[in-house]
């Protein structure tokens, strides 16, 4: 009796040991590989970019507008258009001021910039209905081209547009919010310092006069408030308007 006992104890002992060896595991997937530098989010932001882009429909082949060609046109829009993509991402401003060198760093890549914000109808011949998002990204990129030390290049077409605008009479309101946009990069950076009075020489160069319209002065000044506020706090950016305000 003990010896059967022990034998069906032996094989219980070897049916277990063969059970603990032998079952299969769970598996985790492997986590996705690593770039060197890059945080775990934004990995995540990149591949979230790149399934935004791909899913954006297909843009047709452009065509040369005035001076500048197909390829010119066609790398501007991709560009723009990757700026979309990472739109409220960890990567967003990283991101689109690499886009933004890139474009600057094209020999024509500024004038092109200024050509969609000043000429309606060339921004509508080489960007379609993309025209909008087209003179929302032209700005971004005004913005780097500002932070690599071209603020004279920004001013100018500052100066320019309000110009136009004037002339029109009644402003447009996507054109109004082009120039506080592009009034607001100028704020801040020059900040309240360079906007001290009436005679500042900022001033001066955005034709910002007694003699320009009175609503174009207040879209300056609604501009140059929201830059000011980015680089000097709300209280200079008051003071600023204050000092400056429309009588």
């Amino acid at each position: 009796m003990k010896r059967r006992y022990f034998v069906a104890l032996g094989v219980l002992v070897a049916i277990t040991v063969l059970s603990i060896r032998y079952w299969p595991t769970t598996t985790t997937a492997a986590p996705p590989p690593t770039i060197a530098g890059i945080s775990v989010a934004e990995q995540a932001a990149k591949r979230e970019a790149a399934t935004r882009r791909a899913a954006m429909p297909a843009v047709p082949p452009h065509t040369a507008v005035g001076k500048f060609s197909a390829e010119t046109i066609q790398a501007a829009e991709d560009a723009f258009r990757n700026m979309i993509a990472v739109r409220g991402l960890v990567i967003q401003d990283q991101e689109r001021r690499g886009l933004a060198q890139q474009i600057l760093a094209k020999p024509d890549g500024i004038a092109l910039m200024r050509e969609i914000l000043l000429d309606p109808a060339f921004a509508r011949s080489s960007f379609g209905e993309f025209q909008a998002e087209a003179r929302f990204y032209a700005i971004v990129v005004l913005k780097e081209a500002a932070r690599q030390g071209n603020l004279d290049f920004v001013v100018d077409t500052a100066s320019a547009l309000a110009n136009q605008v004037a002339a029109a009479g009644e402003p447009d309101k996507g054109r109004a919010e082009d120039l506080m946009s592009i009034a607001a990069i100028v704020g801040e950076n020059v900040g309240s310092l360079g906007l001290h009075d009436a005679s500042s020489p900022m001033l001066a160069k955005l034709g910002y006069t007694a003699e320009l319209a009175k609503p174009v002065r207040v879209l300056y000044l609604r501009g140059l408030f929201q830059g000011v506020w980015a680089a000097d706090g709300i209280e200079e950016a008051q003071a600023m308007v204050e000092r400056l305000k429309v009588p």
